[in-house]
């Protein structure tokens, strides 16, 4: 009889704890999903004829064209391209030059190979963002696009639109990547996964759009940091977690293992309202690991241990995501955290 009353009792706590778990999961309707289709602009330019049609086609997204013209590509200034007695002299000749260069082709046609279809991303980031209208009752207003970043950039927005480098994403193993200069650290391209590209699309969307930083302590950071991956798992239901932190299985499965150890960390060393960034960036910092955690540890772990404060404090309090995110008392946000 106690061993029936112990199992209906484990059922009942498994039922509560699914309900609390499931309050702030978004439906959505796939039959009314409004799909985002990409703006291919990387295969526009590469098919352009000459550097005039690609120069035209690029003036359409000025912001980025600035950014590509003299950050990336570096073959002239911002300066440049609203001069007009350089468009026809300097502008146009660089990007003849640029579009016909046999290395360029190679790269463009890896790309393509690579993605010659965005259909799935396109359906993926739509529903993403099909969730984020349901949860914070505003309208997505940005398209998404693909580009070219000359491996400067994996995502970023201008023009009103989430533009994707695509040649970020080729994989570690790809020739191209291989062939990457030592600038590019070991690390970077060990992550140039195509698998991280809607994570990326919705971390920089969601810094963007509802990122609200708490204070300058550790604690603050972490917890901010933390709502914003909690913000993303519910909109990206079905994607891997570690993608969510730009992490391989042995990463997440490393700070699952040493929460604990991280958090004593914290503790013994004072650094939980610390505000000197030279103490407390290491927690957010890009790299191969994290600073003084060992080399198996992922970079970034202030992230991680930030959204593991803010699922607790969901789990055990039942609010609803919006009552979370505007939450500013930090020691209420953390009251509720046990590491594992």
């Amino acid at each position: 009889m106690k061993t029936i009353k112990k199992i209906i009792l484990f059922s009942v706590l498994i039922s509560i704890f699914q309900c609390n778990n499931d309050k702030n999961k978004i439906d959505i309707d796939d039959t009314q999903l409004k799909k985002l289709k990409a703006i291919r602009l990387e295969q526009q330019i590469i098919n352009s004829s000459s550097g005039k049609i690609a120069h035209d086609t690029l003036s359409y997204y000025p912001e980025l064209y600035q950014d590509f013209y003299s950050r990336m590509l570096r073959i002239g200034s911002t300066e440049d391209l609203l001069d007009s007695s350089k468009i026809n002299s300097k502008v146009i000749p660089s990007l003849n030059s640029f579009i016909s260069d046999s290395t360029m082709k190679f790269i463009f046609k890896a790309i393509e190979q690579e993605f010659p279809s965005f259909d799935y991303y396109e359906t993926e980031i739509s529903k993403g963002f099909a969730r984020f209208q349901i949860l914070f009752k505003k309208e997505n207003k940005k398209n998404i696009g693909t580009f070219y970043s000359n491996f400067n950039a994996t995502v970023i927005e201008s023009d009103k639109t989430i533009w994707i480098g695509l040649d970020m994403y080729l994989g570690k193993d790809h020739p191209i990547t291989k062939q990457l200069p030592p600038s590019l650290p070991q690390y970077y391209k060990d992550k140039m996964d195509k698998k991280f590209i809607i994570s990326d699309v919705f971390f920089g969307y969601l810094m963007s759009s509802i990122y609200n930083p708490m204070g300058d302590e550790l604690l603050a950071k972490m917890l901010s940091y933390g709502k914003i991956a909690y913000v993303m798992n519910l909109i990206l239901p079905n994607e891997d977690e570690g993608n969510k932190f730009r992490y391989s299985k042995e990463e997440i499965n490393w700070c699952n293992n040493n929460e604990e150890y991280i958090w004593k960390y914290i503790i013994d060393n004072k650094l939980l309202f610390e505000k000197d960034l030279s103490k407390i960036s290491l927690f957010f910092s890009d790299g191969p690991f994290t600073k003084n955690f060992g080399p198996n540890s992922p970079s970034g772990i202030g992230i991680w241990m930030g959204y593991q404060m803010i699922l607790d404090y969901a789990k055990k309090t039942n609010k609803s995501t919006i009552e979370i995110i505007n939450e500013k008392d930090i020691q209420k946000l953390l009251s509720t955290y046990e590491p594992n």
